[in-house]
C-alpha cells in the first residue's frame, strides 16, 4: 500500500517544466477581477502579485508559472479571494524559479501564500503573515474556502524578503477546512517546505523534497490533518537555524492560547538525510520532530529513518 501511495505521489514529478508556450506574459501589482493563466502561455511573476479579496485565479492543468528572482517574484492570495489551481497527474501546474535550468537553487523566488478567515490563536484574532507581503490573515470562519491546488509542484522558492523574514514553498495563513490542497510537492525550498500559521484545512497526498529548513512547521493555533505524506533531505543541504522534519509549536511563547496547536499528521513516510549508514550529513540537521511550546501535535501510523 505505501509502495502504492508513493508511485502516486511521484508520477506527476516527471512532467517537464520546459514547455513550448506561445508567450510569455509578465504579472505584476494586483488581480482584483477574475483571471485565468493559460497553459498555452507561459507567466512571470514579478514582485509581489496579491489576488485581492472577491477575486479568483484560475490557472488550467500544464500551466508553468515563473517567479522572478530581482523583484522578490511571489503570488498571495488575500483573505476572501481564490486560487483554482487543478492540475492532473499528467499535466501538473508548476511554479518554478525563472532562471535557465542548471542555475536554478534554493530561495530563487518567493513561493505561494494563501490568507484565510480560519481561526488562529493570536490575541485578536488575526495577524499579519510573515515574509514581508502586508496580508492579513485568521478570522471565525473554520470552513472557509480559499480554493483549490491538486496536483501542483512549487520549485526553488523561498527568497528571503528580510533577514530572518522569510516565506515558506507553500504558507497558508489561517486557512479553512473549505479548501482542498491534494497533491502538493515543494522542491528545493529555501526555508520551510510547508508552513501552517493556524487555519483548519486539510492536506493529503504531500512532498517536501530537499528543502533547507523544515519539512512541515504548524504553529498559531493550527487544527487540520495531513495525510499521507513523504519528505526526501538532502544530506548536505540544511539551514543554519537548525533543520527538523517537523517543527510544531503553539506559538513562539508557548503560551496556552486557544485553538491549541493540535495538527494531526498520518501515513507519513520521512527519509531523512542519512538514508544510508556512513554518509556524512551536515551538521545543522537536528531532529526528526522538534515538538514544543505547548503543542499539541499528533503523529500516527508513519515511518521516520535516517
Amino acid at each position: 500500500m505505501r509502495q502504492k501511495i508513493v508511485t502516486s505521489l511521484c508520477a506527476f514529478a516527471l512532467f517537464a517544466t520546459t514547455l513550448a508556450q506561445a508567450s510569455t506574459i509578465e504579472v505584476s501589482g494586483n488581480i482584483t477581477t477574475n483571471t485565468t493563466w493559460t497553459n498555452n502561455n507561459a507567466y512571470l511573476v514579478k514582485g509581489f502579485v496579491y489576488v485581492k479579496s472577491g477575486a479568483t485565479l484560475t490557472i488550467q492543468p500544464g500551466t508553468v508559472i515563473y517567479g522572478d528572482k530581482d523583484s522578490k517574484g511571489a503570488v498571495i492570495i488575500e483573505q476572501s479571494a481564490k486560487i483554482m489551481a487543478e492540475g492532473t497527474a499528467d499535466q501538473p501546474i508548476i511554479f518554478t524559479s525563472a532562471l535557465p535550468p542548471g542555475q536554478r537553487n534554493y530561495g530563487d523566488w518567493g513561493g505561494l501564500i494563501i490568507c484565510g478567515r480560519a481561526p488562529i490563536n493570536v490575541p485578536g484574532g488575526t495577524a499579519v503573515i510573515e515574509g514581508g507581503v502586508g496580508s492579513s490573515y485568521g478570522g471565525t470562519d473554520a470552513n472557509d474556502n480559499s480554493g483549490v491546488l491538486r496536483y501542483v509542484r512549487i520549485e526553488f522558492p523561498d527568497i528571503a524578503f528580510q533577514p530572518n523574514n522569510e516565506i515558506n514553498g507553500l504558507t497558508l495563513g489561517g486557512v479553512g477546512a473549505g479548501t482542498t490542497i491534494e497533491h502538493v510537492q515543494v522542491s528545493y525550498s529555501g526555508d520551510d517546505g510547508f508552513e501552517f500559521f493556524g487555519g483548519t484545512v486539510n492536506a493529503k497526498y504531500l512532498i517536501s523534497h530537499r528543502t533547507l529548513d523544515d519539512d512541515f512547521d504548524t504553529d498559531f493555533g493550527y487544527s487540520g490533518k495531513v495525510q499521507y505524506a513523504v519528505c526526501l533531505r538532502d544530506p548536505n543541504a540544511a539551514d543554519a537555524s537548525a533543520s527538523h522534519g517537523f517543527e510544531s509549536d503553539n506559538d513562539a511563547q508557548g503560551t496556552t492560547n486557544t485553538p491549541k496547536t493540535s495538527a494531526v499528521f498520518s501515513n507519513i513516510t520521512l527519509v531523512g538525510p542519512q538514508a544510508n549508514s556512513g554518509v556524512a550529513v551536515n551538521a545543522n540537521y537536528r531532529r526528526a520532530a522538534h515538538l514544543r511550546r505547548n503543542t499539541e501535535f499528533s503523529f500516527y501510523n508513519s515511518v521516520v529513518l535516517g
